[in-house]
C-alpha cells in the first residue's frame, strides 16, 4: 500500500484543444468568429512532489474562466476544485501568475488547484490516497457557463518501485515502517523520521516520499502503541538507538550516511540522537523544532527523554528558548557531528518553532561548528509546515494558514532534498 503515486515523463506535455464560438447569445458566425481555446499541462505525466505548469490560451482579454479539476485516489475517494481567473491582455491564464479571484484557493499559486483538492465524499484516509499506478487529473475550463475546453493529465507517486515493510517491538524491539526502492544494490544515505506529540506511527507519506527520491526512511513511533508508553513520557533514547543499528544494517542503507528527521517533539529526540549517538547519526533535521528539552504531556510532570534509566534535563518553560528554570535543558547541538536543517513557521501558534530554531543557529554559530547548518523560516506559514511533503490534497482542517503552508511545504521541499543530495556526496567524517 502506497501513501502517493504520479508518473515522471519531463518531456510530455497534454494539450487539449475546443472550437467553439464566442458563447454571449445567438449570433452569426459573421459577427463572432470561432476561437480555439486550448489548456496545457507541463509535464502530462508528473510526479507527487513535481510542480506542473498549468495553462489557458485563446481567450479573450480579460475574459472570466472557471477552471475545475477533479481526481479519484486508489481508495475510490472523488477530489475537486475549482476556481476562477481572468484572462490578461493576451487572452492567456497562465496559473502560476494569475491569481485566483474565487474557488478552492485565493492569490497566485501555480499548484493551487491540486493542493486545495477537498474529498467528496468520507475520506477514510485523511489525505488524498495514492496507489502503485498512476492516477487521473482532468481539468476542465468553463467561460460564461459553457465548457470551452478540457484536459487530463497523470501524477504518480514514485518514478520506481518502493517497497514497505513493518517492524514489531517482538522481532525488532521497536514499531516502525520501513519504505525504500525496491532495488536496494546502491547503498544510499538513509532518514530514521520521528513524529511529534501525536503518538504512533509518523504516518506513510513522508517516509515513502522520502524513499520514492532514493533515500530509505524508517518511520519509528516511540509512544501510543501497543507496548510503548502510552503518552510522551520518559522515551528512553536506547529505543531509537536500536532502531538506528537496526537500519544501518538494512541492505541499500549506507551505515555512514544516517539522518534522523523529528517534527516538532520528534525533533528533540533527533537533536538529542546526533548529540549522544554521533557514530549512528551523520545528519540531524528538525522541523519546526524546539531548541530545549521540554516536559512531559500532557500533564507536564516529568522528563519526555531518558539515558541509562536517568531523565535528561527539561523545563517547564514554554516559548522560551532560555528557560530560567533549568538552563541545562537547551539540547548541546555543538556536539551534533554533521550537518543540521532546520526550518520553521513564523506564525506557527503551537510554539514558537522560528526563535526556537534561531536559538539552535546561534549556538552552532558561537561554538564555530564546522559542519554546515541551515534555517528556512517562511513568514506566515505555521506549525503544519513541518509536516514538509508538497501539494497533497487533504481532508479539511482547523489550520487558518493552510494556503501559506501548502506553498511554503512546495519551496521547503527541494531544499531537504539538497540537503540530502549534499548528505550523499560528502558523508559525514
Amino acid at each position: 500500500m502506497l501513501c502517493g503515486s504520479r508518473l515522471a515523463m519531463p518531456g510530455c506535455m497534454v494539450t487539449a484543444l475546443v472550437f467553439a464560438g464566442l458563447l454571449s447569445g445567438c449570433t452569426s458566425s459573421a459577427s463572432q468568429p470561432e476561437r480555439t481555446v486550448s489548456v496545457a499541462v507541463r509535464p502530462g505525466s508528473s510526479l507527487a512532489d513535481q510542480a506542473v505548469q498549468i495553462e489557458i490560451t485563446g481567450l479573450s482579454p480579460g475574459e472570466l474562466v472557471n477552471v475545475q479539476l477533479s481526481s479519484t485516489d486508489a481508495h475510490g475517494v472523488p477530489w475537486q476544485a475549482s476556481a476562477a481567473y481572468r484572462a490578461d491582455p493576451g487572452g492567456d491564464v497562465d496559473l502560476s501568475t494569475a491569481a485566483a479571484i474565487s474557488g478552492s484557493y485565493h492569490g497566485i499559486s501555480g499548484m493551487g488547484l491540486i493542493w486545495s483538492m477537498h474529498a467528496l465524499k468520507p475520506d477514510p484516509a485523511g489525505a488524498y490516497f495514492w496507489g502503485d499506478t498512476p492516477l487521473a487529473f482532468t481539468l476542465a475550463v468553463s467561460a460564461h457557463g459553457t465548457q470551452v475546453a478540457s484536459a487530463s493529465f497523470q501524477r504518480k507517486f514514485s518514478a520506481g518501485a518502493i517497497a514497505e515493510t513493518m517492524e514489531s517491538l517482538t522481532d525488532d524491539g521497536f514499531v516502525g515502517e520501513l519504505w525504500h526502492p525496491a532495488n536496494t544494490g546502491a547503498r544510499r544515505p538513509a532518514v530514521l523520521v520521528l513524529g511529534g506529540s501525536e503518538g504512533g506511527l509518523p504516518g506513510g507519506l513522508l517516509p515513502a516520499l522520502l524513499a520514492s527520491n532514493g533515500y530509505p526512511a524508517l518511520g519509528v513511533a516511540y509512544f501510543a502503541e501497543p507496548g510503548l508508553p502510552q503518552t510522551l513520557s520518559r522515551i528512553p533514547l536506547e529505543y531509537f538507538a536500536g532502531a538506528l543499528r537496526w537500519l544501518a544494517r538494512q541492505p541499500g542503507v549506507d551505515p555512514a550516511r544516517i539522518a534522523v528527521l523529528g517534527v516538532s517533539r520528534g525533533s528533540e529526540a533527533a537533536q538529542l540522537l546526533g548529540v549522544y549517538y554521533p557514530n549512528l547519526v551523520h545528519a540531524v533535521i528538525a522541523s519546526v523544532p524546539s531548541n530545549v528539552a521540554i516536559c512531559s504531556y500532557p500533564g507536564c510532570t516529568g522528563p519526555v527523554w531518558t539515558l541509562h534509566g536517568q531523565a535528561l534535563p527539561y523545563t517547564s518553560e514554554f516559548d522560551n528558548p532560555s528557560p530560567t528554570d533549568n538552563p541545562a535543558a537547551v539540547i548541546p547541538d555543538q556536539r551534533i557531528q554533521g550537518p543540521v536543517f532546520l526550518d520553521c513557521g513564523e506564525a506557527d501558534q503551537t510554539w514558537t518553532s522560528c526563535p526556537y530554531a534561531q536559538a539552535i543557529l546561534r549556538l552552532l554559530d558561537a561554538h564555530h561548528d564546522r559542519w554546515a547548518h541551515v534555517l528556512y523560516a517562511y513568514p506566515g506559514a505555521g506549525h503544519p509546515v513541518g509536516t514538509l511533503v508538497p501539494y497533497e490534497p487533504a481532508s479539511p482542517v482547523a489550520d487558518p494558514d493552510y494556503a501559506t503552508d501548502q506553498q511554503a511545504r512546495a519551496l521547503l521541499w527541494p531544499h531537504l532534498l539538497t540537503f540530502l543530495a549534499g548528505l550523499a556526496h560528502n558523508p559525514a567524517s
